[in-house]
């Protein structure tokens, strides 16, 4: 087995772990167990995007004057200026032209509110647009670059993982979310990834717009930083990225899709 992958699986069987873990030890206060919950996704992000990479928590504003809510994780440029208040670790201002990644964190989307939640944070992030769009060539893709690839990070989810991309579907149809403001790709840890393929989101798959669901089981967090890294940053890197060589090899596991659902989320555009 990949060496890299091996040890993957046991961080992510760690960060299971160490959910329910803050679940106990902040019982008495949800925010003090979302705290807690946002700060092992941020220690184990900072491993595999150590300095000058930043994680910081905290609203984007872009240069047309829009802002976005406040973010659980946010992984930013080296470029991006070092705006990190000593005396509380906080970034005092977030540039959109800076972030790399916008990373939504919700333990549990066995919730139609908390789907609701984290959707609503990730189009907020998707409202903004950044100045700079790197070496894309086409119209397509310079429109698709000022967009900040968003994710959502979840530990659990119903145990049919219909009614999870149910609830997503209805949720964009009912409020006619278009594509440019839709998440990118989602992760249930040591489940699925959930891609959102489309002309004007990150991912793209050759004759298919639409949500598919990929059974990873617990490679899912492997694939989670494998595809993460797989998307252009901010800025165009000098050289290919080291995560994207060692992990490139590794089983990817069943893609399916919800074909009904899939048509439903393709009548947005035309309202």
């Amino acid at each position: 087995m990949n060496k890299l992958l091996e040890l993957l699986t046991v961080e992510a069987v760690e960060i299971e772990t160490a959910f329910k873990k803050a679940s106990i030890e902040g019982a008495s206060t949800p925010q003090e167990v979302s705290d807690r919950r946002e700060e092992v996704i941020k220690k184990f992000l900072s491993k595999y995007f150590p300095f000058p990479y930043r994680i910081v928590k905290g609203n984007i504003i872009d240069s047309y004057g829009r802002s976005s809510n406040s973010i659980d994780c946010l992984i930013l440029s080296p470029s991006h200026p070092y705006t990190i208040d000593p005396s509380n670790d906080k970034a005092s201002i977030i540039m959109a032209d800076g972030v790399d990644f916008a990373i939504e964190i919700k333990p549990d989307l066995a919730n139609q509110n908390e789907i609701k939640r984290g959707l609503g944070q990730i189009q907020s992030v998707k409202k903004l647009a950044r100045a700079r769009t790197g070496l894309a060539r086409t119209d397509l893709e310079k429109e698709r670059a000022k967009r900040i690839p968003s994710f959502i990070f979840a530990d659990k989810t119903y145990a049919d993982i219909k009614t999870l991309i149910t609830n997503i579907v209805e949720n964009y149809v009912n409020n006619s979310i278009p594509q440019s403001e839709q998440f990118d790709m989602m992760i249930i840890n040591n489940r699925i990834l959930v891609f959102n393929y489309g002309a004007k989101t990150w991912f793209q798959r050759e004759n298919f717009e639409g949500i598919a669901v990929l059974d990873a089981g617990e490679d899912s967090l492997a694939l989670f930083l494998f595809y993460m890294n797989s998307l252009p940053k901010s800025e165009p890197e000098i050289s290919e990225n080291i995560l994207s060589i060692y992990l490139e090899n590794m089983p990817t596991g069943r893609l399916y899709t919800y074909t009904t659902l899939n048509e439903k989320l393709s009548s947005i555009e035309k309202i």
